[in-house]
């Protein structure tokens, strides 16, 4: 075997473990992801409500979440926060607006 051939061969063995270390990545983080969604109504509401802490602005997959619009509007405005959906890149943006107009104090 020539020194070319060796260091050939060595190159597709650690391109193919690195390939393979990201597809597993990305499936494991895929999975939790998904599994979180599957959990309760109540479990998620608050998982979200200790997530919008007073923080400028948290973003969240929205595969993560498995609730309707209206469960995270009314846990997003009883934390002070205003919710944009972000359709194309597929997350929401809590952004935190403690005076929001047309609320009462």
């Amino acid at each position: 075997m020539t020194g070319d051939s060796v260091a050939s061969t060595i190159g597709s063995v650690v391109g193919f473990v690195f390939c393979g270390g990201l597809v597993t990545a990305g499936m494991t983080v895929t999975i939790v992801r998904a599994l979180r969604a599957t959990k309760s109504r109540e479990k998620q509401m608050a998982r979200l409500a200790a997530q919008l802490d007073g923080r400028n602005q948290v973003c969240i997959r929205k595969m993560e979440l498995g609730l309707s619009v209206e469960d995270m509007l009314r846990v997003a405005y009883s934390r002070g926060y205003s919710l944009i959906d972000h359709r194309v890149w597929k997350y929401y943006e809590f952004v935190y607006t403690p005076y929001q107009p047309g609320r009462l104090a």
